[in-house]
């Protein structure tokens, strides 16, 4: 369950864009999602002077899908949003979030290569107007009370721009006047500032692409400038004529597609780059500016879209769900802390406010001394990659499907409640442990009485680590995907714990991290599984009630055999190793068999134990059959899954036309088969599930069954199986699926296996498809999936 692999990259949105505007002289205002001072922080008129500060939902609204922020003047609240087929810039009403007006932008903007629908770029307000670019290159200023256009550009047809693959995501920046786009543009208009009242041309500078960065304006060196990051440089210009005061050049390893430069005091900016974060000075010359970078840190920056910020001498920000607290005059860092998790933030009256995962605002103080939470409630169900906005004492907050505001009140403080493990034997001992002189002899004594772990008491499971270490956290299926939990430590021990209220007769896989490095294996567990991807093992509780399945035992009777082959494939233009499981008594002049085809073969064979199965099940419950394992490409994500997914979905079709096309015809010219759809079938878990219910219903005449475990229906998965339907579909494949009760799942990212596996089995039976299986009460993981292995044969091949 790493959260650095592929697997959850691709799950994770390819790209997001946070952006920057005009400046405001009050707290009435936050006209861009970095603030009135362009640099994500607002003095608010001491709406955190108080000794309790509280935190109080003042309204949800539904918006739709799409990464915009949040602008707000004038008592109206702008953000950009996908629904209904069209994307939209909306205002609502700060006070009650009523919806004032709306404007439909150009395109639709599907979500693809792991992105979801929707704009990318942010709207700007400045003066009575509200600043807008879609996805398509459309750039509209708008009326700020009613909406109406008052003009137009093309960002194609207009400046010669061309398309980021994710489409048009940098969001304009007004400043004294102008309006300055990144617009990517040709002939040099890679840089552009307009007349904000007409949109014409004022000047324009480079040729430079640019990604999904976006502008900033600072003072360095005493003039007010605007610092853009493009593909290949740094450029300075001047915030009034866009004169280049400066220009750096990027080496090629400084990949920067999403920095948003961030001023960080003394003439300083800050730039996300490669695996962290650079710090440039720009100081005076006898002919212009000398730019020096300062030095580089990896303390913020890698594995977030969330731009940091600054604040009496420190830096905070997020290095993937961990906050870090870093000293700007010399990189360091001062602290880090998993809660309260999220992605975007800003400072308000010199406390840092979040917007953390699980949907939570959250308040913290903002001082190098360490993280104290001061207040927090929740806005919405899940957290987004679109940081808060602050104005009126209201936090606004949106995620991909609805938007909030949150109510700062003084006088009470609403801090989350702790919790613990009940009445529970374990939670005594740990008020016993906190109360003795002799902790550590009592934490010795603990583990000689237990000796393995985790602790399990009815309901309540106390996850327990004991060793060095200031900071231990917990990973596994009993958190959502990617998260981890800190654990508590008990002082003047080496003793952490987390307890968790757990269902009985379920199944969890989880390991520790200790200090932020590496993952390990608890110690005092001898139960261990591999885990989802690469060769890393998890920690494994079975709790009462659970069986594991005989089928995983090792075989003693008959055994098959296992041979491979190379197929060398011309539609997918490269190799691919099958292994092939052959049944007991198998030869080349014996009767025909049914054929099994199995997506992520070399998973399933190293992971899922499938041969040991397959020797255990065929003959006594599972009809004889043979099993072809295809081997992944080592890019299997180019390979599997929905017509969102990278490339359009053209590497699934291209897979399954492989598959189709060149593999059975190989398999039935290799063994001896039989040539009946009825008699052969397709299975795969997760990405590979949807390949193989896809296979099931485009090629009906191929494949008449299906096997599938924990289907992921995300990346348009959903619509290419409707779109087949829509075409008259065979209803005769007989399908399997099966998910787990805990699968994957992030609140924040919209991951819902489970919820995926539940809506696909009803879109099959709305088909008229016969489907067998239903949901177990299991957590996602190796461990599960090949533990039903004997029910994904048994449905598919009965003995008869």
């Amino acid at each position: 369950m790493n959260a650095s692999s592929p697997f959850f990259h691709l799950l994770t949105v390819s790209s997001v864009v946070v952006a920057l505007a005009p400046a405001a002289e009050a707290a009435g205002e936050w006209p861009n999602p970095r603030g009135p001072e362009f640099d994500g922080s607002v003095i608010a008129a001491g709406t955190f002077e108080a000794d309790g500060v509280g935190l109080d939902l003042s309204w949800r609204v539904p918006i739709g899908s799409g990464y915009s922020g949040i602008a707000v003047a004038d008592d109206r609240a702008v953000t950009m949003f996908a629904q209904g087929g069209s994307n939209w810039v909306a205002a609502f009403d700060t006070k009650k979030g009523k919806e004032v007006w709306r404007y439909k932008l150009e395109g639709v903007n599907k979500g693809h290569d792991g992105s979801d629908d929707g704009p990318l770029s942010s709207p700007v307000i400045g003066g009575d107007r509200v600043y807008a670019l879609g996805a398509s290159g459309e750039f509209v200023a708008l009326r700020l009370t009613d909406g109406e256009r008052v003009w137009k550009k093309q960002l194609e047809q207009d400046f010669g721009a061309k398309p980021p693959h994710f489409g048009f995501a940098t969001t304009p920046l007004y400043e004294h006047d102008i309006l300055v786009v990144q617009t990517s543009g040709s002939e040099g208009r890679g840089i552009v500032g307009l007349n904000p009242r007409t949109g014409e041309t004022l000047w324009s500078h480079g040729d430079d692409s640019t990604d999904y960065q976006s502008p900033s304006v600072m003072t360095l060196a005493g003039e007010r400038q605007v610092v853009a990051v493009s593909e290949k440089k740094i450029t300075a210009l001047s915030a009034d004529g866009g004169d280049v005061l400066w220009v750096h050049d990027l080496a090629e390893s400084d990949h920067a597609s999403t920095a948003t430069p961030t001023f960080v005091g003394e003439d300083r900016f800050l730039v996300a780059m490669g695996p962290g974060v650079a710090v440039f000075r720009v100081s005076k010359a006898e002919s212009g500016y000398a730019l020096e970078e300062l030095y580089r840190s990896e303390v913020l920056g890698s594995e977030t879209y969330a731009p940091p910020v600054y604040h009496d001498g420190y830096v905070y920000g997020f290095r993937g769900q961990v906050l870090s607290c870093m000293n700007v005059s010399n990189g360091k860092r001062e602290w880090r802390s998993r809660p309260p998790g999220g992605d975007g933030l800003i400072v308000v009256d010199g406390h840092l406010v979040i917007f953390a995962s699980k949907g939570f605002v959250v308040v913290a103080d903002a001082t190098p001394e360490g993280y104290e939470e001061r207040a927090r409630a929740r806005a919405l169900d899940g957290s987004s990659l679109s940081g808060p906005s602050f104005a009126d004492d209201r936090v606004f907050v949106r995620n991909l499907d609805e938007m909030a505001a949150v109510l700062v009140t003084r006088g009470g403080a609403t801090k989350p409640a702790v919790a613990d493990a009940g009445d529970t034997e374990f939670n005594r001992f740990i008020a016993r442990l906190k109360a003795s002189d002799e902790r550590q002899k009592m934490v010795d004594a603990f583990f000689a009485e237990h000796g393995r772990t985790p602790v399990v008491e009815g309901e309540w499971v106390n996850f327990v680590y004991r060793g060095d270490g200031s900071e231990v956290a917990i990973q596994g299926s009993m958190c959502d995907s990617e998260v981890a939990d800190p654990m508590n430590h008990v002082e003047g021990t080496d003793l952490f714990y987390r307890s968790y209220r757990l269902e009985p007769g379920g199944r969890w896989e989880y390991h520790f991290q200790i200090d932020f490095e590496a993952w390990k294996l608890d110690p005092n567990n001898i139960r261990s599984v591999p885990a989802i991807e690469g060769e890393d093992a998890m920690s494994e509780l079975v709790t009462p009630g659970y069986a594991v399945g005989a089928h995983l035992d090792a075989p003693q009777g008959p055994r098959g055999r296992v041979e491979d082959f190379t197929l060398t494939s011309k539609i997918l233009g490269y190799d691919k190793k099958i292994t092939v499981w052959l049944p007991p008594g198998y030869h080349a002049d014996g009767p025909e068999y049914p054929l099994l085809i199995v997506n992520d073969g070399t998973a399933w064979l190293a992971k899922g134990n499938m041969v040991t199965s397959l020797d255990n099940l065929v003959g006594k419950s599972v009809a004889p059959l043979v099993a072809a394992f295809v081997e992944p490409s080592a890019q299997w994500w180019t390979e599997a899954g929905g017509s969102r997914g990278p490339g359009g979905g053209q590497g699934t079709i291209r897979y399954l036309r492989m598959q189709v096309e060149e593999l059975v015809p190989a398999l039935q010219e290799r063994y001896r088969l039989i040539d009946d759809p009825a008699s052969r079938a397709v299975m795969g878990n997760l990405f590979y599930a949807f390949n193989a219910a896809f296979a099931a219903v485009k090629y009906p005449g191929v494949f008449g069954k299906a096997g599938l475990q924990s289907v992921y229906m995300g990346l348009g998965a959903g619509d290419d199986l409707s779109a087949v339907f829509s075409q008259g579909a065979a209803s005769s494949v007989i399908f399997y699926l099966d998910w787990n009760r805990y699968d994957v799942r992030n609140v924040d990212r919209g991951w819902d296996i489970a919820k995926d596996s539940r809506a696909l089995k009803a879109l099959l039976a709305s088909g008229g498809y016969t489907v067998a299986g239903g949901e177990v009460l299991d957590s996602v993981g190796w461990g599960s999936w090949r533990n039903r292995t004997d029910e994904v044969l048994i449905a598919l091949f009965p003995l008869q």
